[in-house]
């Protein structure tokens, strides 16, 4: 008997190269389909995936309310990006959702004076920091055409991924997960394909 793997906030994958990526990558599942596992499905896990995306030097407190933020800015996101890649228009509703939480993020912060230059920043205790800077990051990367013209999704699993590689031929989130698995599924169909022949 096989064990199947549930990923949680401590161990899934951050294959997007980008926070923002990872964060939509946090459901796991086929787009359109049911969701098979959903890494942020607690309050906790949030404060767990803020610490491994860098966005917090200290925990913050768990809180439903900001986790209940970061799924809708995970849904406008993907809704955004998914649109980008399909060369369709972006949803308004999900425009708007980005513009609702930018504005939160902004009225929440503040400038301070860093080495040499000012920087916006929010209250290390905030439990809403996270999904603040996530926001300020989504929309300097929905902002960014260079950024964009990377983007793509996994042939294998529908995540979202910039492909940085030197060729920009990526196919797969994972070369070890997702890339190994389709040549394992190629590997097989030519072993068919002799068989039959």
């Amino acid at each position: 008997m096989t064990e199947t793997y549930e990923p949680t906030a401590a161990t899934t994958r951050l294959d997007g190269g980008h926070p923002v990526l990872d964060l939509v990558n946090t459901v796991y599942g086929q787009v359109g389909g049911p969701v098979e596992h959903d890494v942020l499905s607690r309050p906790a896990d949030l404060v767990v995936l803020a610490g491994r995306w860098g966005l917090v030097e200290h925990p913050v407190p768990a809180d439903a309310g900001a986790l209940a933020a970061a799924r809708s800015l995970r849904a406008a996101v993907d809704a955004l990006l998914r649109a980008r890649l399909a060369g369709t228009d972006p949803p308004p509703a999900a425009l708007g959702e980005i513009e609702s939480a930018l504005r939160a993020a902004y009225a929440a912060g503040g400038l301070v004076a860093g080495a040499g230059s000012l920087a916006w920043t929010w209250p290390g205790d905030d439990p809403y920091t996270p999904v603040h800077r996530l926001t300020v990051a989504a929309v300097e990367l929905l902002t960014d055409p260079t950024e964009l013209g990377r983007l793509h999704c996994c042939a294998g699993c529908c995540w979202l991924y910039l492909d940085r590689s030197r060729g920009a031929g990526r196919r797969w989130c994972s070369m070890a997960e997702c890339g190994t698995d389709a040549k394992k599924r190629r590997y097989v169909q030519r072993r068919r394909e002799r068989r039959r022949s």
